[in-house]
């Protein structure tokens, strides 16, 4: 089977034969999706600074603006859901951000007051939107790209993929590249949201933040335990490392270097040039983190070991760590010598360039969020070929186009860490 004819899909219940009469499951193809549940007042997005304001959205259905200077509140918006890694976009008068209520809100920055809604047909999650030309393009987890006017929240066009997306839109050259839980990197028209090109990897691509384009080569991991440097212009792939577990955050490039951190625990430093690492550093946790920033010749990243890691960028040596009490999957903000980023412990955190604490501003609830990470395979499908047999509408074979996938395995991840908890940095 071509991978190109590949597709996802569910049957109804009473068609009459089973999956595995006309589905092949694939080899290595695992794909990852989490369940976030009510309850707790987590962050796991990133900052947004705007003037003297930071905004940020967590668990407990609040998105906040706080005095960047104070850590005081200025206002807050609720929503009918929570906000699950939702990072937020600003145009003119008005913020957007995603919420896992199936809406995408648009807000007034200064004063959090809702200007209009758009519902989706599913949750959002780990995406910011991306505005460009007085449009708003954002993913869901209904399979679809949305692309909104920024005045009006009137659709322009949408485009579905194989599978859920939770992918941060990235624009070049009039084109807009988003990733899928079908393991595709797409390439789509600006202007009229057509498939360009595709890309195929082995696992879920997501990326919080918008991925970086140098020299008209598109940079992303994917959970095939890959990183992929692509054409722009024919997604033809010309860079590829590999790492030992899951890609699923941005990695940031500076200087001829890319700083990522995997699921195998690692925080890399990759020579783009040779494509060859140049050093890594080891975390406590196998769940990854955040993107890194830099600030003169320091890399910050978190990571979710509950630890917010300062490294010397060229040697990968610790210089210092700030230890929260949750898993840190938030990018770090730098402005005017401070360090903004959230934890999962409902912290927003200010500290300055020596990792000692200024403030930190506290959800509305203490109580983290809990999620379930739930890993699953993918079938090949081939549709059988089916008659009309019944008079009967509801005799009808049905095929309905979402998502098919053996539960392998799942398992409940519980992020409460104890003080005392330690981990040890290490580099090479």
């Amino acid at each position: 089977m071509d991978k190109k004819d590949i597709f996802m899909a569910t049957l109804e219940s009473g068609a009459g034969f089973e999956l595995g009469d006309f589905a092949k499951k694939t080899e290595g193809k695992r794909y990852r999706i989490w369940h976030v549940s009510d309850g707790g007042g987590s962050i796991d997005g990133s900052p947004l600074i705007k003037d003297n304001m930071i905004f940020i959205g967590a668990g407990d259905h609040y998105f906040y603006a706080i005095d960047k200077n104070t850590g005081k509140q200025i206002w807050r918006f609720r929503a009918s859901g929570l906000f699950c890694d939702s990072s937020a976009t600003i145009w003119k008068d008005r913020l957007f951000v995603n919420c896992y209520d199936h809406n995408l809100y648009a807000l007034n920055w200064k004063t959090g007051e809702e200007i209009w809604r758009f519902r989706t047909g599913d949750k959002m999650f780990d995406a910011r939107p991306l505005v460009v030309k007085d449009r708003v393009i954002f993913t869901s987890k209904d399979f679809y790209v949305y692309c909104l006017d920024c005045e009006s929240g009137k659709m322009i066009w949408n485009f579905r993929t194989g599978g859920w997306t939770a992918s941060s839109p990235t624009y070049h050259k009039g084109r807009v590249y988003v990733g899928s839980s079908d393991g595709n990197l797409y390439c789509l028209d600006f202007e009229t949201g057509k498939e360009i090109w595709r890309f195929r990897t082995d696992g879920n691509i997501i990326n919080k933040l918008e991925w970086q384009i140098v020299d008209d080569i598109i940079y992303f991991g994917s959970d095939d335990y890959n990183i992929y440097g692509i054409r722009t212009e024919d997604g033809k792939e010309v860079w590829r490392f590999k790492t030992g577990s899951f890609v699923n955050t941005n990695m940031l490039i500076h200087e001829g270097v890319m700083y990522i951190i995997s699921s195998d625990t690692h925080f890399y430093a990759i020579d783009i040039a040779k494509c060859k690492e140049k050093w890594r550093f080891t975390t406590g946790d196998d769940n990854a983190g955040g993107p890194a920033a830099i600030s003169g010749n320091k890399v910050i990243f978190g990571s979710a070991d509950a630890n917010l890691y300062c490294l010397d960028k060229d040697t990968g040596k610790e210089i210092w760590r700030f230890r929260t009490h949750g898993g840190v999957w938030s990018t770090p903000v730098i402005e005017e010598g401070r360090i903004y980023f959230g934890s999962y412990d409902c912290h927003l955190y200010c500290l300055d360039l020596g990792g000692k604490l200024i403030w930190r501003f506290r959800t509305s609830t203490a109580s983290q969020n809990y999620f379930e990470l739930e890993e699953q395979k993918v079938f090949e499908f081939k549709p059988p070929v089916l008659e009309e047999t019944g008079e009967n509408k509801d005799d009808r074979y049905v095929v309905r186009t979402e998502a098919v996938v053996e539960h392998d395995y799942a398992f409940k991840s519980e992020y409460q860490f104890k003080s005392e908890y330690q981990t040890t940095g290490e580099y090479r």
